[in-house]
């Protein structure tokens, strides 16, 4: 007999393979699903990550980690503008297609919990 947390983790896996490897290797804390949520919904949105932490409501310090290192992985791009670093979603159209299905999906109180729980599973509460 499988044990009930084992039957949990069955139960939260259960999603497309290639939204659950994203969620799992990149949408790993709240402020992350915020920035990308954001970007998304405003696609055109070029910003530094102190005006980013404005517009979803978080610390600018947790910010500019996460979009340094969501711009290591490809989810995001970075330019200049000035002397400041400012930050976009990604122009990978996968990638975009991907957050998209996301976010679509995350209009589902089931879907949206599973979310959060491989964001808590991944430690990242903030």
């Amino acid at each position: 007999m499988q044990s009930y947390n084992t039957l949990l983790s069955d139960i939260m896996d259960e999603m497309d393979a290639d939204v659950l490897t994203f969620i799992k290797e990149h949408i790993t804390s709240f402020t992350r699903w915020d920035v990308i949520r954001f970007l998304h919904e405003n696609p055109n949105t070029e910003d530094t990550a102190a005006n980013l932490a404005r517009f979803v409501g978080r610390a600018p310090h947790v910010i500019v980690r996460e979009t340094q290192e969501m711009n290591e992985e490809g989810i995001l791009e970075s330019g200049r503008m000035g002397e400041h670093t400012i930050y976009h979603l990604t122009a990978d159209a996968d990638t975009r297609r991907l957050i998209a299905d996301l976010v679509q999906a995350a209009g589902d109180r089931t879907f949206r919990m599973k979310l959060v729980y491989h964001i808590l599973r991944a430690g990242g509460e903030g």
